[in-house]
This record gives C-alpha cells, sequence and structure tokens, in this order.
C-alpha cells in the first residue's frame, strides 16, 4: 500500500511517465494471474506452508525494493510483495471463514481489521520518514517484522491449520464443482468491487497531491490515517452482515460510496474533505467482510481456498487493467475523472447483489 503514495516520489526519482509507474501494481497482478489457481488447490492442502511462505515472500520484497535504483529491479521487488500477498490471501480467508459459521461476516470482518492497521501503518511511517531518512528505510522496518511474522505464523498454524487430503478429481474435478451459477455471480461483483476501491486507493493519493496541492509527506500521513476508519468499519460491517443479511447490508454499504464519491470533488475545505475521505474508508472496509462472506456461502469448505484463488484471478485481470487505462484518462483530463468511473461501475455492482439476494434462500 506504499506504492500510490509513491508514485510521484518516484516519477521524479526515475523521470518515467505516470503510466508507466503504474505498472509496478498492474504487471504483477497480471502474473499473480498464473499463479493463483495452483496456489489455491496447494493452499487447500498444506495453508499453514503456504501462509508462511507468503512472509517469507513479502519480506524479500521489502528488501529488493529500496535497494532497487532502476526501474526493472523495482518491478521485481515490487512482484516479489504481490507474490506475498497472493500467497498469504487464500490460507489466510480459509481459517477465518471456519472460525465459527454462524457468524462468517464478523469473522472476516474482524480478519479485515488487520488489513485496516496494515493500511495506515505503512503510509503513516513512510510519512514520517519522508523528510528526514527517506521513503527507503520504512521498506527496511516492514521487512524485519514480516520475518518475525513468518516465524510466528509457522509456530502458530502447524499444528492448528490442517489441510485435506489429495483428491482424485484433479484441478477440472474442483472447478466443475465450483463454478456454479452463483459463484461466478459474487466472482462479477467481487471483480467490480475490487476494480472500484483498486482506482480510489491507487489515484486518491494524486488527487490530494494535484489538486489540492499537499505534499508528499501529508498527502502519505492522510492516506495512513484513512484506514484506521476501516477498523470501525470492518467490525460493523461483519456484524451488521450477520445480523441483517450480508446482501441487504453490501447494497446500502456500497450505495453510500457512491454518494460520498459524488459530492467527494467538489469538496473544498481540507478539514470536510479528511471527514469525507475518512467515511468512505470506513465504508470501503465494511463491504470487505461481506464479500468473502458471500464467496464463502457460495463455495464448498474443501474448495474454499481454490474459491478465493479464482476469485483472486478475476479481481487481478481486472486490477492489471485499470491503472494504466486510469493512469492514460487522467493525462488525458484530469485526476477528477476517478470520480464519475467509480460512480458509474457501482450502479450493475449493486445490481448483481440485489440478484444474489433474490436467489439466496436464507440470510446468515
Amino acid at each position: 500500500m506504499l506504492l500510490p503514495v509513491l508514485l510521484l516520489p518516484l516519477q521524479d526519482e526515475l523521470g518515467v511517465g505516470l503510466v508507466q509507474l503504474s505498472l509496478l501494481s498492474s504487471i504483477p497482478r497480471l502474473l499473480n494471474v498464473f499463479i493463483y489457481i495452483p496456489t489455491g488447490m496447494w493452499a487447500d492442502r498444506q495453508p499453514s506452508l503456504v501462509l508462511t511462505l507468503s512472509f517469507i515472500v513479502t519480506a524479500l520484497g521489502a528488501i529488493v525494493v529500496p535497494m532497487a535504483r532502476t526501474f526493472p529491479m523495482l518491478m521485481v521487488g515490487f512482484t516479489l510483495l504481490s507474490l506475498g500477498s497472493t500467497l498469504y490471501h487464500p490460507p489466510s480467508l480459509k481459517m477465518a471463514s471456519e472460525f465459527n459459521p454462524r457468524r462468517i461476516s464478523l469473522a472476516m470482518g474482524l480478519h479485515n481489521v488487520g488489513s485496516s492497521l496494515g493500511f495506515a501503518a505503512g503510509p503513516l511511517l513512510l510519512g514520517a520518514m519522508m523528510s528526514g531518512w527517506g521513503w527507503r528505510y520504512s521498506f527496511y522496518i516492514w521487512m524485519v517484522l514480516t520475518l518475525g511474522m513468518a516465524v510466528a505464523s509457522h509456530l502458530y498454524t502447524r499444528n492448528t491449520l490442517k489441510g485435506k487430503e489429495a483428491s482424485s478429481r484433479g484441478l477440472s474435478g474442483d472447478l466443475q464443482n465450483l463454478l456454479t451459477r452463483d459463484y461466478l455471480m459474487v466472482v462479477a461483483m467481487a471483480t467490480l468491487v475490487e476494480a472500484i476501491f483498486n482506482i480510489l486507493v491507487t489515484f486518491v493519493p494524486l488527487y490530494f497531491t494535484v489538486e489540492l496541492g499537499l505534499s508528499y509527506g501529508m498527502t502519505s500521513i492522510i492516506t495512513g490515517l484513512g484506514p484506521l476508519t476501516g477498523i470501525v468499519g470492518s467490525t460493523l460491517g461483519g456484524f451488521t452482515g450477520d445480523k441483517y443479511g450480508r446482501y441487504r447490508t453490501g447494497i446500502l454499504v456500497l450505495g453510500s460510496v457512491g454518494a460520498l464519491l459524488v459530492i467527494f470533488p467538489g469538496l473544498k475545505l481540507l478539514w470536510l474533505v479528511l471527514v469525507v475521505y475518512g467515511l468512505y474508508r470506513a465504508l470501503q472496509a465494511a463491504f470487505m467482510p461481506l464479500m468473502n462472506s458471500m464467496i464463502a456461502a457460495h463455495s464448498s469448505s474443501e474448495n474454499r481456498s481454490l474459491s478465493y484463488s479464482f476469485n483472486f484471478v478475476a479481481v487481478n485481470l481486472a486490477a492489471a487493467i485499470t491503472p494504466p487505462t486510469i493512469s492514460y484518462l487522467i493525462e488525458q483530463y484530469n485526476t477528477v475523472i476517478i470520480f464519475p468511473i467509480c460512480i458509474a461501475a457501482i450502479i450493475p455492482t449493486c445490481g448483481i447483489i440485489y440478484m444474489l439476494k433474490k436467489k439466496s434462500k436464507t440470510q446468515i
């Protein structure tokens, strides 16, 4: 999550265009498309090993990125970070989804609290170090902490996170069992949602700097403070999803995000911008446990990691295309263009959730 804040500093340092820098986000995601499916199958069988390995690979990326002085080496570093994320999510979401089937949305919400803390801590540390030691040292700090988590993950999950036996059905049989019509509708919804949030997370910091004239350091600090509201949002999203229904709550949350995006570009007072930004980040965090519980509701426990992996394939295809496309539109027009694009994508997303709600026979 440091890359969005570093887009302009890296542009100044390397002398490259915004479209080229956006490839640091899109190309690693595109490469992940080819490894998510085997990762999901592997994570269903050896979830503890895959989870621990995810931290080791991430730590390697955190070493390479600050040592890089050329664009290709930066690409290697951010690819390793992305690969670590690829290895992490299938086993961790599987573990969260099986904690308590009756409170799955809340379990996913508490899992997402960790994401919110991480999304906040990265840019906050970067902002504090930007004007002093420089942005590279923040990566070294995360490298040390991530290696510590590799050890903690191994010790905690080696005896508690069990996998399934190898299936005789193979990949084609597992996918045939997984790819129902309702599951594919959930994947389509998740792909649209991730595209929306990817646009906003990547380019709203650019909006702060270009349109509002904020410094790189201030933009980093604001970007880091925003996800702190996600701690509350994740918990409330999970709780209300279990109590009032994940589909109904999901439509309400996305509709509220759309309403905030309508007024966001017209705001001029900084404190008001920060309030609306904080509310949007809280709602974004609130939707994630709802989305993950929908995926779990339309997949079997046996193939749960694979179900998340297949979803990530679709999500990463969209994420690989989105940054260069949006960067091109920003260079042709301005950063404000991101808001109507996201609003337009929210409408069909809510439509898919409504159809899933009608098709669902039970609400948890």
